[in-house]
Formats: C-alpha cells, structure tokens, sequence
C-alpha cells in the first residue's frame, strides 16, 4: 500500500460519510445503483495506473498492463 492507495481511501471514507450525515436515504440508493465499470473502463484504469507506478515500481507497472492485456482476452 502506498500513500495514494491511503489518500483515496481515506477520500472514500470521509465521502461516504458526508453522504450518510447529510442525506442518508439518497445517498444510499445512489450508491447502490451506481453501475459496475466496463471492462473498457477497467483496462484503461489498470494501464492508468501502470504508467503512474513505472518510473518507481516497473515490476509492478508490468503486472498491471499484464492484467490489462489478460482481461480483454476473455
């Protein structure tokens, strides 16, 4: 884990809870009705997110972009 993986998190949490403080009910159902991505918009994350970890964890950024590749296989 690093310190972006925290950040988001930590951004996660505190928004959900903004959520259920402000408007409970609403905020609920929006996130449950909230669509799993595409498997369009899971690669382009997955190599998003390859590209930000290459200069320091290239090993890393490789499995990504194997992952990438692996997904739109199926």
């Amino acid at each position: 884990m690093n310190t972006n993986t925290l950040e988001v998190r930590a951004l996660r949490v505190s928004n959900i809870l903004a959520g259920l403080s402000s408007q409970p009910a609403q905020f609920l159902r929006a996130l449950f009705r909230m669509p799993a991505p595409t498997l369009a918009e899971s690669t382009a994350e997955l190599l998003r997110l390859a590209d930000d970890y290459e200069a320091t964890q290239p090993s890393y950024a490789a499995d990504l972009r194997a992952a990438a590749t692996a997904a739109t296989r199926y």
